[in-house]
C-alpha cells in the first residue's frame, strides 16, 4: 500500500473531514478515541496481518508513527 493510499483509508477509519498528514500529532485529532483505535486495529490485522493491541497504539504519537509501525507493509 502506498503511502498516499493509507492516509486516505486513515482519514476513513477516523472520519475525518481534514485531510491526514505524515507529521500530524493524532492526538491533536478529536476523532482519535478508543473506537478509532479499535478500528484501526482491525484495518492493520485485515490489510496487513498485524495483530495491533490497544497499548501498542497508545505508544503511537503521530501518523508517521502509525506508517512505521506498518513496516513494509506501506510504501
Amino acid at each position: 500500500m502506498k503511502t498516499a493510499d493509507f492516509l486516505i483509508e486513515l482519514e476513513d477509519i477516523l472520519q475525518r473531514e481534514e485531510p491526514c498528514k505524515e507529521n500530524d500529532n493524532l492526538c491533536d485529532y478529536d476523532e482519535w478515541d478508543s473506537l478509532s483505535k479499535m478500528a484501526l486495529m482491525a484495518f492493520f490485522e485485515k490489510n496487513f496481518g498485524l495483530k495491533v493491541k490497544l497499548k501498542d497504539l497508545n505508544d503511537v504519537k503521530t501518523v508517521s508513527d502509525l506508517i512505521n509501525f506498518a513496516g513494509e507493509n506501506i510504501k
